[in-house]
């Protein structure tokens, strides 16, 4: 007997190591089929829809402290404002830390995004298995969660953080709340309230989980009586109820919520019912998807629809609780509940005022429910007895690789805010937000007459629609059409718009026309709403400049200094460090030096003066301040360069570009006053601008704008003869130009 049972411990732990390796393969398969199909979204960028909301113009999280953590918790923070009202602090946390780490680098948040998505796999995995579904099924489940193309627009949208991670806690808290249902272990039940919690903090939706976790005690058999006797689900219930009342309050707020909406109560019910049966649909045919579902155009046909779907769903519920009231909570009825349930906060039934029907990330989380009926459903296909077999197994993994082929193709629709508003505008030619974004990416690329059509006909589709009368604010503006870009902008008001949508453009259109003080009003306006936001703090000081108001522009630029991000806020460190000269300079120029990222702005703003609105009075008198405040704030830059002991944040490449843009500055004033007559004032910015890139003398001999200096020896000399710089520029120029030419 002894023999015998040694004979086979060898075979046994043969078995047990195969079965080890065959279940790494399964959850390598499932990473695997999770992180391919989205590679594509891995190359995009940060889209105009929500991603400036939750990322780049959140300065909320632009700057990481434990104040700015604690603020992200808050119900009414105090350094900005609820991105589209919706609590999700735990999501904003995740991104302040990206940002601390990796700045505005699209691919890590969108990378992010995707581990947590295979995170989420495997907890698909894991809760089938807790659900007491063998290991096919489960698998099968998991796979076809990872390749689903419904789930790309949760996945690959950074500003859908909060919906996987949100996934990832929900479904840990069901995981966690089913083992201790096994082993009556306190110590996981406290896990589950917190991964519940956490959920909750990552997004709203999550105040389904009680009752999702009523329908998992349920399908295993477990009496609702018991809930009674012991009520474990009631901390779920009290959170639950206390972020729906946070929900309640900051949609309320922010104006999210329209009372005529939630009040049309057959209606809603109506359209959630319609997207149910769209969702049934899209699960076994997941084609022709896109980022915005209009809402139906009213008339019979949609009546007609909204009442055949408003019967079916009805017709279906009932059937199934009849049946499970008979026969248990059995799994068709589990899966088709689980769906239900888990969408409630998003069908519909309680409008949002969300402009759209229905949207694909709103599967992610409820999608569980039909996925596992439709695995159950092949896994069972799949081993029926006969010769085809074979060929069963090969039809599922096809299965699998086209929807992964998909969601790879929708993958790269989400890569950049022109892809995705050119599938959208495919499918939905008069989607008024998919116009505003194109029209957007073709105002970016200068593209103003393509801009153009696509907002006429975006008013066409909604005159009402505020956003679209900014845009054509913004056009005109870059169009020079300043009086036009007035009146756009006054309409966008009266309709509606936030400070926050207009500020900018405001400030600009008062300050282009010498109104200082208003363009100061307007971004003030802004701060009020958004008071991390150093980059307005900047727009301010430099208005204050042009008013002479140097205090208000040192309290301004200490302001954007304070709330700068971490690799901005060591600026001036470094140079306190490594410029001989610092301790010096007066307080105006360090703040300037070590906040030298403005200096692009000033730079832009005179470019638009003079070539896009080509107001050359204006133009000169920008040129003029920006050459009278950044000469000593880059000299700052070039001292510490050329005499610094460590790596400094800006390169030598960098540092030679900001002397070319300060060149241009003196450039272009010197073109301004050749055309002007002033020769001599002309010679001697020419002269400035060559200190600092030569290369512009190649330039000057064949600009037009110079046409008035080009039979003056003092220009022909200036232009053709380097050796000109030593005979006029002066000791002190002759070293500058001798450390850019070494930089």
């Amino acid at each position: 007997m002894v023999s015998n049972a040694n004979s086979l411990k060898p075979a046994e732990a043969r078995t047990m190591s195969h079965r080890r390796r065959a279940f790494r393969l399964a959850l390598a398969g499932l990473l695997l089929l999770a992180i391919v199909p989205m590679l594509p979204a891995l190359r995009g960028g940060f889209l105009d829809w929500d991603d400036p909301y939750y990322v780049t113009h959140n300065f909320r999280i632009h700057q990481m402290s434990w104040a700015n953590v604690v603020d992200l918790f808050r119900l009414e923070p105090q350094n900005g404002p609820i991105p589209n009202g919706q609590y999700t602090p735990l999501a904003e946390l995740t991104l302040m830390v990206e940002h601390r780490l990796a700045g505005l680098t699209p691919w890590v948040y969108r990378a992010t995004n995707v581990a947590i998505h295979a995170l989420n796999v495997l907890l698909v995995y894991v809760l089938l298995r807790r659900l007491r579904a063998d290991r096919a099924w489960a698998w099968l489940t998991a796979a076809l969660f990872a390749v689903h193309p419904l789930h790309v627009e949760s996945v690959a949208w950074i500003a859908e953080r909060k919906d996987v991670l949100c996934a990832l806690f929900y479904l840990g808290a069901m995981v966690l709340y089913l083992r201790f249902r096994e082993t009556e272990r306190i110590r996981w039940f406290a896990a589950s309230v917190a991964a519940g919690l956490l959920a909750l903090l990552s997004k709203p939706m999550a105040v389904t989980l009680p009752a999702v976790l009523v329908l998992c005690d349920l399908y295993l058999g477990r009496p609702l009586a018991e809930q009674w006797k012991r009520p474990w689900l009631l901390p779920f219930a009290g959170l639950s109820l206390v972020f729906t009342g946070i929900t309640l309050r900051t949609h309320t707020g922010y104006g999210i919520i329209r009372g005529g909406e939630v009040g049309n109560v057959v209606q809603n019910a109506m359209m959630a019912c319609w997207n149910f049966f769209w969702f049934v649909g899209k699960t076994v045919w997941p084609v022709g998807l896109t980022a915005y579902v209009p809402v139906p155009t009213s008339g019979v046909a949609t009546t007609v629809l909204y009442v055949l779907a408003l019967l079916g769903v009805a017709a279906l519920a009932a059937g199934l609780a009849a049946y499970s009231r008979r026969r248990g909570l059995r799994l068709v009825p589990f899966g088709v509940f689980f769906f239900m349930t888990a969408l409630l906060p998003v069908s519909r039934l309680v409008p949002i005022g969300i402009r759209y029907m229905v949207a694909d990330r709103f599967f992610y989380i409820p999608g569980i429910g039909f996925l596992m009926l439709l695995a159950y459903g092949l896994v069972r296909w799949v081993r029926r007895p006969g010769a085809a077999r074979p060929l069963r197994i090969a039809a599922v993994a096809a299965l699998l690789l086209v929807w992964g082929g998909l969601t790879f193709a929708q993958s790269r629709v989400w890569r950049s805010s022109e892809t995705l508003w050119t599938r959208v505008l495919e499918r939905v030619p008069n989607a008024t937000v998919a116009l505003n974004g194109t029209a957007l990416s073709h105002i970016d690329a200068f593209r103003l007459e393509l801009a153009k059509a696509e907002l006429e006909r975006s008013i066409q589709a909604d005159p009402h629609f505020e956003e679209t009368w900014a845009l054509r604010a913004r056009l005109a503006y870059r169009q020079g059409e300043l009086a036009a870009a007035k009146r756009y902008l006054a309409t966008a008001k009266t309709k509606g718009l936030s400070p926050l949508l207009g500020a900018d453009i405001e400030a600009k259109l008062r300050s282009a026309a010498g109104d200082h003080r208003g363009a100061i009003l307007a971004l003030s306006a802004y701060v009020e709403l958004q008071p991390a936001a150093p980059d307005f703090y900047r727009g301010m000081a430099w208005q204050a400049l042009h008013l002479g108001d140097e205090p208000n522009a040192v309290a301004c630029l200490e302001k954007a200094r304070e709330l700068a991000p971490a690799a901005q806020a060591g600026f001036g460190d470094y140079l306190s460090r490594n410029d001989p000269d610092w301790a010096g300079q007066p307080a105006l120029v360090r703040l300037l030096a070590a906040d030298i990222g403005a200096f692009a702005a000033a730079y832009d703003f005179a470019r638009e003066m003079h070539f896009w609105v080509q107001d050359e009075a204006r133009a000169l008198r920008e040129y003029d301040l920006i050459l009278a405040q950044y000469e000593n704030a880059l000299a700052c830059w070039r001292r510490a360069v050329a005499a610094r002991s460590e790596a400094g944040p800006i390169s030598e490449a960098e540092m030679i570009n900001l002397d070319r843009k300060l060149g241009i500055v003196a450039y272009n004033k010197g073109c301004l006053l050749a055309k002007g007559g002033r020769a001599d004032e002309a010679l001697a910015a020419l002269r400035q601008a060559f200190l600092y890139d030569a290369a512009l003398r190649e330039n000057a001999r064949t600009d037009t704008d110079l046409a008035a200096l080009r039979e003056n020896p003092d220009f022909i000399e200036l232009t053709q003869s380097p050796g000109a710089l030593m005979r006029r520029g002066g000791l002190e120029h002759v070293q500058m130009a001798s450390n850019a030419r070494m930089l």
